[in-house]
């Protein structure tokens, strides 16, 4: 990515790290930085603290990580840069944001992949996870596990069923190609914006609705000014867990093996620890009738993606057969 230069010496200043690098050696002991956007309530940085916890553990207290939350080392392309520049050792990015790498990781952008948590995990747990991680590899960023955000839900003044309901609903979505497709295909208005700009808009009147895991529905208050949460389900949320390439290949084959094994013991621990927050949080919801809560059934999400059939026959075959493997891992005819 262009434009490193004043973001890379700002990130410098505020990590505290060696020009060297983003890992800082003193006394024998390492100690790495990673950095999310999201509140200290948050999946990603429970989870940051549990793998903090771990190094420190396997390691015998000679690795040590500082952990940046709230956008402190940038937001999520800052921070690729920062991990490519070797600023920053890792950070939790939404995984957008490394799509401009490669198309790889378009598949997860398909709405409608998974029906469940469990299909989600074995497709990331296996050969194309694995895959698609190798894919962003070339990039300088090197993806050690996959932890998640859960799904997304919608919320909206508008009570929604089936597509029809849609039909000219200003919903704010991520900056993403497909995404932005997606609704529009169903028959929304979808309106590309910053997340810290939702609230204002839903607020203003702007927006009509927005898309988020209950996580971030709740810790931003979207569901304050939003009559209903529709349990949509409609994307599953890897968080890839990325590390600088060229400060990774600084590390002793030891200290790699402690990383990687810290990382995927957080992942079964982040993994359930985010839906339990993303479930209490529904719960505290229900409990104080705040807003309606719209749980769509197998059928009425079944409608959503017949209308998302053209998308799949659209993009499929530009995702290196990605669409067919998983759905014959998954046991589903292809349909598209």
């Amino acid at each position: 990515m262009k434009g490193t230069g004043s973001r890379v010496v700002a990130l410098l200043v505020v990590l505290g790290v060696l020009a060297s690098g983003g890992a800082a050696f003193a006394r024998d002991v390492l100690t790495l930085t990673i950095g999310h956007v999201v509140t200290e309530e948050g999946g990603e940085h429970l989870g940051s603290m549990k793998f903090a916890e771990l190094l420190e553990k396997k390691s015998g207290g000679s690795i040590k990580l500082k952990i940046f939350p709230n956008g402190q080392v940038g937001q999520n392309r800052e921070m690729v840069e920062s991990l490519q520049a070797g600023a920053l050792d890792m950070a939790l990015p939404a995984l957008p944001a490394l799509g401009g790498f490669t198309d790889a990781t378009k598949i997860f952008d398909l709405f409608y992949l998974f029906d469940d948590r469990a299909q989600a995990e074995k497709i990331l747990d296996g050969s194309v996870g694995q895959e698609v991680a190798a894919a962003i590899e070339p990039s300088g960023i090197k993806i050690i596990s996959w932890w998640t955000q859960g799904f997304r839900e919608t919320t909206s003044n508008r009570e929604i069923r089936k597509p029809e309901d849609l039909k000219g609903l200003k919903i704010r979505v991520m900056e993403n190609p497909l995404h932005i497709e997606a609704w529009n295909t169903l028959g929304a208005s979808a309106i590309p914006m910053a997340f810290s700009e939702v609230l204002t808009s839903l607020q203003q009147g702007v927006l009509d609705a927005q898309e988020n895991p209950y996580q971030n529905i709740v810790h931003s208050g979207f569901h304050t000014v939003q009559k209903y949460i529709i349990e949509t389900s409609h994307l599953y949320g890897p968080l890839p867990v990325a590390f600088s390439k060229v400060n990774w290949e600084k590390l002793t084959p030891e200290q790699q093996k402690i990383i990687l094994e810290a990382a995927e013991e957080t992942k079964v621990w982040q993994r359930e620890k985010q839906e339990e927050i993303n479930k209490a949080l529904k719960k505290t919801i229900e409990s104080t009738g705040s807003n309606v809560i719209v749980s769509l059934s197998p059928e009425e999400k079944a409608a959503f993606r017949k209308t998302l059939q053209p998308m799949y026959k659209k993009y499929a075959p530009q995702m290196h057969g990605y669409v067919e493997r998983i759905f014959e891992e998954l046991g589903r005819p292809v349909d598209f």
